[in-house]
C-alpha cells in the first residue's frame, strides 16, 4: 500500500480524536488555529485533510462567522457513493448490482432474526408490523417515501450487532434505491414494499432467521424484477457515481 500523503494523515487523526473523545454528531471541532498547532502540519494540509472528511460526509464545514468543522454521521449512503467509482472502474453494471443486494440483504435479514435479544428484535421491528392507512400512502412525497422504505433496511441491519457487516452490505441497497428513484417513481411498488417489510419485520421479531432469509429473498427478487424491467437495456450500463 502507498504511504498516506500529509493530508490523509490528517483526516485519519482528526477521526481518531473524534472517537477517542466521544463526539457526536453535530458537535464542533475545534478552530484551525487550535488545530494547525495540535497536528503540526501546514494550514494547506489541514485544509485538505478537512476538505476529504467533508466529501466522505464524516464532517460539515460550516461557512461564515461562527462557523467551522463540524461532526458529521456514519452514513451507509456516503460510502456507498463513493463505491459506485470503484464500481464503475471495476467494470460493474446494474445487473450485477441487484445480485449483490440480494446476497446482502439476505444475510442481513437472517443474521438479523439470529439476534439473541428478542426484546430487541420485536422493538425494532413493531413499527412495521401494522400496514399503513390510505391516509399515509396518499399524502407521502418521493422523498419521505425512499427514506422511510430504507430506514426500514437500516433497522433490520442494526439488528446485526456487527459495525463492518452493518456499513457494508447496507451500501448496496443504497445505491439501487438512490439509482432506481432517479429513473422511475418508486411509489407505484408502495403496496408491494409495505407487505413485504411487515412479513419480514414478523419473522425478524419472531427470531425465524430461514424464514426471513427466504422472504428478503422473495421480496428483493420482485423489487429487483420490477427495475430491471423500467431500465430495460441500461441494466448492462456501468453504475455510475451519483
Amino acid at each position: 500500500m502507498r504511504r498516506l500523503k500529509t493530508s490523509e494523515k490528517v483526516a485519519r487523526d482528526i477521526v481518531h480524536d473524534i472517537v477517542s473523545n466521544g463526539l457526536r454528531p453535530g458537535d464542533g471541532l475545534p478552530s484551525e488555529a487550535v488545530m494547525l498547532r495540535q497536528y503540526e502540519v501546514s494550514r494547506e494540509s489541514l485544509r485538505e485533510g478537512l476538505r476529504l472528511l467533508e466529501v466522505q460526509g464524516l464532517i460539515t464545514i460550516r461557512r461564515g462567522p461562527g462557523g467551522g468543522p463540524v461532526v458529521g454521521t456514519v452514513d451507509p449512503a456516503n460510502l456507498g457513493r463513493v463505491s459506485t467509482l470503484y464500481f464503475h472502474m471495476a467494470g460493474a453494471t446494474y445487473d450485477e448490482l441487484f445480485d449483490a443486494w440480494s446476497l446482502a440483504e439476505c444475510m442481513l435479514a437472517e443474521l438479523a432474526a439470529r439476534n439473541p435479544d428478542r426484546e430487541a428484535r420485536v422493538a425494532a421491528m413493531a413499527p412495521y408490523l401494522a400496514p399503513p392507512s390510505v391516509e399515509d400512502v396518499a399524502s407521502e412525497d418521493l422523498e419521505e417515501f425512499v427514506a422511510d422504505q430504507g430506514r426500514f433496511h437500516g433497522v433490520v441491519a442494526s439488528l446485526v450487532s456487527n459495525r463492518v457487516l452493518e456499513l457494508i452490505l447496507q451500501t448496496m441497497g443504497l445505491i439501487v434505491s438512490h439509482h432506481a428513484a432517479s429513473t422511475d417513481d418508486p411509489r407505484v411498488l408502495h403496496g408491494l414494499i409495505a407487505e413485504g417489510h411487515r412479513q419480514l419485520a414478523k419473522e425478524i421479531a419472531a427470531g425465524h432467521p430461514r424464514a426471513a432469509r427466504t422472504l428478503m429473498e422473495e421480496h428483493i427478487g420482485e423489487i429487483s424484477t420490477y427495475n430491471r424491467e423500467r431500465l430495460g437495456s441500461k441494466v448492462e450500463d456501468l453504475i455510475e457515481w451519483h
